[in-house]
């Protein structure tokens, strides 16, 4: 196998609408720079079967955004569109990657731009190496953010409700920490990728500083301690998150982040990586069922938005009845059209990683690793582009945020779960 990385200073250089959370106005400055990196594996010097995990401290990125830069990647570098994983870490700390004001577009520009040349930096770096895997687990960042209150409504974790009021957590969370660590043939780290579902979101809605948050923190300490280039990527994490009612300031950033840091360096020390590893690739497009709104529903969502004229108001956490109601609008218009989904699996040996192209409800992800054929398998969520929140089929009955915002019907939890493992399956066998 040869493998070759690269990272790049992404961090805005002038205000900017921030996303991850609805708010008041552009950014103020940057606590932390952001970065794009990018790893490359090929089992030969040429690039054509070559596959590449480029991971981007933002939100988010739209699809047109994704399938740009890996398109023109395919024709200027040569690694096939369908053999790349574009995974924004999900921080909800940076920059607004699809906004429509002028420092929005320039950014987005300059991304496509940069994105583009950190694969090719990547590409031109390829060397012999050797590679390892295995999993820890880290199981006091992310909690299981739904929660059953006695009136049989579902609570946020980051909701003031009274403790006295709450039934139970109507799932468990994922504490699975994935790391896969490459090396060069004298020993050398050049990468350690790490996987955990969580979300990014320690600073809320009130933080007008740019910041990589704890992914990034944990990052730079690996770094520190191995050397050569440390990658998160994110998982199915559309039912975790951080303590929404614990401290949110840049302490606990940090603390979190060194607590991720720590476990995936008890990993890395226990792995031997090998030589002789070979990668295999395959990519998989399918469409979702897209949701289903009523007369009813269209008609609350009309009522709400002559009350507020089509604006919405900043949240620190959260949406509001404002933001739904357009979001159901829009949806009306198209809910007989299938939401395009892809993923794409590459497997370093017995490691799968699976892509998915939204916040996949964890519920989901971990059957997913469960059925999988490989010895391990871990979800990079938000990859490609991004179809919102797919939750399970029980949850939707039940209800909630992540339910009320999605774009997809009860349906899509079987189809996910079927293209998967036939993805999977198909990667393991060749």
């Amino acid at each position: 196998m040869r493998a070759g990385v690269a990272r790049i200073d992404i961090t805005p250089t002038e205000s900017i609408w921030m996303e991850g959370m609805l708010r008041a106005h552009r950014s103020e400055g940057v606590h932390d720079p952001i970065f794009a990196k990018a790893l490359v594996l090929s089992n030969e010097e040429h690039l054509d079967q070559a596959c590449a995990i480029v991971a981007v401290d933002v939100c988010g990125m739209p699809d047109w955004l994704t399938a740009d830069v890996r398109g023109a990647a395919e024709q200027e570098i040569g690694i096939p569109a369908d053999h790349t994983i574009m995974a924004a870490k999900h921080i909800h700390s940076g920059p607004d990657t699809d906004g429509e004001g002028e420092p929005e577009v320039r950014y987005t520009h300059s991304l496509k731009e940069k994105l583009l040349q950190v694969m090719q930096e990547a590409a031109s770096s390829l060397q012999p190496a050797r590679a390892g895997s295995a999993s820890g687990r880290e199981n006091t960042i992310s909690q299981y953010r739904r929660l059953l209150a006695d009136d049989g409504h579902v609570v946020m974790n980051w909701e003031p409700w009274p403790l006295e009021h709450l039934v139970a957590m109507l799932g468990v969370p994922d504490p699975e920490v994935g790391v896969l660590t490459i090396e060069d043939l004298s020993g050398q780290v050049l990468c350690i990728l790490f996987n955990h579902a969580g979300h990014p979101n320690v600073l809320s809605g009130d933080n007008y500083l740019i910041s990589a948050e704890y992914p990034g923190h944990a990052e730079k300490l690996l770094e520190e301690e191995f050397g050569g280039l440390a990658m998160f990527v994110n998982g199915a994490e559309g039912t975790m998150d951080i303590d929404g009612l614990g401290p949110r300031d840049w302490a606990e950033m940090e603390r979190l982040g060194a607590k991720l840091a720590a476990e995936v360096a008890t990993v890395v020390r226990g792995i031997e990586p090998q030589e002789g590893v070979t990668v295999r690739c395959a990519n998989l497009k399918h469409g979702l069922p897209a949701r289903r709104v009523s007369e009813d529903q269209l008609a609350w969502a009309e009522r709400i938005i002559e009350q507020t004229g089509g604006t919405v108001q900043p949240l620190a956490d959260g949406v509001g009845d404002d933001f739904k109601a357009l979001l159901l609008q829009r949806l009306y218009g198209v809910q007989d059209q299938p939401v395009a989904a892809e993923h794409i699996c590459i497997a370093v040996d017995d490691t799968a990683f699976f892509s998915f192209p939204g916040e996949l409800f964890t519920e989901i992800g971990m059957k997913i690793k469960a059925a999988s054929p490989f010895a391990r398998t871990y979800v990079i969520g938000l990859a490609n582009g991004s179809v919102g929140y797919v939750p399970t089929s029980k949850a939707i009955v039940e209800g909630g945020y992540a339910v009320d915002v999605r774009r997809v019907d009860a349906d899509a939890e079987d189809v996910i779960l079927s293209q998967s493992l036939e993805l999977l399956g198909q990667v393991y066998r060749s």
